[in-house]
């Protein structure tokens, strides 16, 4: 079972960096149309789109999570790494994931549950370390 905090820290992560900094989640060539209809004198009406709200993003945390998947490398597999950022950042389908990874779609779950918890495993590794650091403030633990 993932854990359903950390799994909520992921889906921030991927909000942070794939609709925040990447720009918006509309194609280009409907950006465009909607402009021309806009120039055009037309009324642009979203009677068919739901809107919701932006969820809230925590960026603080966003880097963190950054910070140590950008250290995580040698921690995971280069194939759990991929399908952690299909999954949570670009929003892939199971299927292409499946067929780029080389993963049976049946097994796409249990390798997404290795890969979160392999990389939660080393945010507490990292997380961990910071803290012991912090409460020393700065100074080198000493031996016992």
């Amino acid at each position: 079972m993932i854990d359903q905090a950390f799994e909520q820290r992921l889906e921030n992560w991927g909000r942070y960096y794939s609709s925040g900094r990447g720009g918006s989640n509309s194609s280009p060539t409907a950006v465009v149309c909607e402009q021309m209809a806009i120039a055009a004198g037309k009324t642009i009406t979203d009677g068919y789109r739901e809107l919701h709200p932006a969820p809230e993003i925590d960026e603080a945390d966003a880097q963190t999570i950054e910070y140590c998947w950008a250290r995580s490398d040698y921690r995971i597999d280069a194939r759990l790494r991929g399908l952690l950022k299909a999954h949570y950042i670009h929003r892939n389908d199971k299927r292409g994931t499946c067929r780029v990874l080389q993963i049976r779609l049946r097994s796409y779950d249990a390798f997404l549950e290795d890969a979160v918890r392999q990389f939660q495993q080393s945010v507490a590794l990292y997380e961990s370390a910071v803290h012991n650091y912090a409460k020393t403030n700065g100074q080198p633990a000493k031996a016992v």
